[in-house]
């Protein structure tokens, strides 16, 4: 049987997917050529690649954010059924607002980490591999952000997370094995439960379009099936976006991994699971429904993550450790932006998602810088290394203060729009949002607890036996470093800089008319 083949013939939407794994391909083919050649790989070359390959995704995403902002969102179908973008089989690909910052994104990271890597990873062996999976895991999250479908959006979900567990394994230590193993555990169990609950939407709507799934499911909100939906979504989204009681995996893949992959869990990859939760709740389920109120649900898993993580990051020894719990604390932070359920909220989600990752990416490089250095991340053993790292040092001063919400840092931006939405919630939509954020504004108190140890001790006391001989990073590592800390010091100044784009996608996420409109193939 013939199938009748339907495409529209813009791909802008889907270039950058394809522009970092045709980069992986090249970067793998070319690399085993070489060998096969001459017997090695020569130096330079997967990073190289890696490095032009994560600069022309970027570029492009900027050229397609020009033309969504210009003209509407862009889409890419394609479906044997014809014009029906529906069963038998159909992929569909949408690039909003929201999706064009992510994008960006998910790219402008891969770049830094690449480039940080040139250094970092210099003494390592399988760099072709490294380079490989590390362009396949920025391609396969910016294809869950354009994803208008539920398969599609499973698939490159699921592709995003086995590279990232095989990366955290990457240097095949039993930290890092055992690490990726709990990992892949935890992985498999949140997929199991969004897989399972694309199964019970498919059986209630008959379709696997968001678009067309959305029209259905809002025209019913009664629907005795909605909060289980909700909750298994909620659970199977937030192991990978770490939210308590769901993080574990986190805490020890973020030490284990290179630092370069740290900063990408930290910075990009938990942040995917938090954009699943959100777009697909939002798209499905009407937020003012009558049936199931899941934004509030949302917003008290965000205290109970805040909470937890800090309570558990103020014992740790450990630099990474310390960070890792950091991030799912900020996890929380930004789960009770979009748990208001207001349009402002959903803007300042965004924002925080933005500068969480320059924020800690920074951070998470910081301590591979240190821990390249002296090889250990024992915080007593880093006691006063700032002083014999200066650059490194004052690196990692910016990126506490930007986490601390210090101005003119732009954590100082993002964490008071987060607690203002908070307050706003209060006063329009619940008065239970401002107790709400008194337990933020306690929590952001409280993690200062062990920000001000990290700062103090990295940068003013002095140096342990094992810091005062530390090596300095070099060069492409402080670029990687310096771009971040560069982009806290820009966007603390002029904040307006990304939060006009962040209020467009949060809007773009809001107000999803038009998203809809395209993926679902309506007019």
């Amino acid at each position: 049987m013939q199938l009748d083949i339907f495409y529209i013939p813009d791909y802008g939407a889907v270039m950058p997917v394809v522009i970092p794994v045709l980069f992986a391909l090249l970067v793998a083919v070319l690399s085993e050529l070489i060998v096969l050649i001459s017997k090695r790989v020569p130096k330079g070359l997967p990073d190289g690649l890696a490095v032009i390959g994560f600069s022309l995704t970027l570029f492009y995403t900027y050229l397609l954010g020009v033309d969504v902002w210009t003209n509407g969102v862009k889409g890419f179908v394609w479906s044997s059924g014809g014009t029906d973008y529906g069963p038998p089989l159909g992929i569909v690909m949408g690039a909003d607002q929201l999706s064009v910052l992510l994008m960006g994104l998910f790219s402008f990271m891969g770049l830094v980490v690449s480039i940080y890597s040139i250094g970092y990873m210099k003494e390592d062996t399988g760099l072709r591999h490294y380079y490989v999976l590390l362009l396949i895991m920025v391609a396969a999250m910016n294809g869950v952000v354009i994803s208008g479908d539920l398969f599609t959006l499973f698939i490159f979900y699921e592709t995003m997370g086995l590279s990232s567990f095989i990366l955290v394994a990457f240097r095949r230590n039993w930290e890092g094995i055992e690490a990726a193993i709990k990992y892949l555990m935890m992985e498999v169990i949140g997929s199991t439960l969004v897989l399972y609950s694309a199964s019970y939407l498919y059986g209630l709507t008959g379709t696997l379009n968001l678009g067309r799934m959305s029209t259905l499911l809002q025209a019913h909100p009664e629907n005795p099936l909605i909060p289980i939906l909700i909750a298994m979504l909620t659970a199977g989204f937030g192991v990978k976006g770490a939210i308590v009681p769901f993080a574990a995996w986190l805490v020890d893949a973020h030490p284990a991994a290179p630092s370069g992959i740290s900063a990408m869990l930290s910075g990009v990859v938990i942040k995917v699971g938090v954009y699943g939760l959100i777009r697909v709740n939002t798209l499905l389920f009407p937020i003012n429904s009558i049936y199931f109120d899941w934004p509030l649900l949302i917003a008290i898993f965000a205290l109970v993550t805040m909470t937890a993580a800090n309570f558990w990051a103020l014992t740790q020894k450990d630099l990474k450790r310390m960070l890792a719990y950091s991030s799912i604390t900020q996890i929380g932070f930004i789960l009770f932006a979009f748990g208001t359920g207001t349009v402002f909220g959903y803007e300042t989600g965004v924002f925080y998602i933005v500068v969480h990752a320059f924020t800690k990416g920074l951070l998470f490089l910081c301590a591979g810088a240190f821990l390249h250095a002296i090889g250990t991340r024992n915080l007593d053993d880093l006691r006063g290394i700032g002083k014999t790292m200066p650059i490194s040092g004052a690196f990692f001063g910016i990126g506490i203060l930007s986490l601390m919400g210090m101005p003119p840092f732009a954590g100082f931006w993002s964490k008071f729009l987060v607690l203002a939405a908070g307050v706003q919630a209060g006063l329009t939509v619940s008065p239970y949002y401002l107790l709400f954020s008194m337990i933020a504004i306690f929590n952001a108190l409280l993690a200062l607890g062990y920000y001000l140890r990290m700062f103090f001790t990295i940068l003013f006391r002095e140096p342990s036996e094992k810091a005062a001989v530390a090596h300095r990073a070099s060069p492409s590592m402080l670029v990687g470093m310096g771009i971040l800390a560069l982009a806290l010091i820009i966007v603390g100044i002029y904040p307006a800089l990304i939060f006009n784009i962040a209020q467009a996608a949060g809007d773009a996420l809001y107000h999803f008319a038009d998203f809809v409109a395209l993926i679902s193939g309506t007019p």
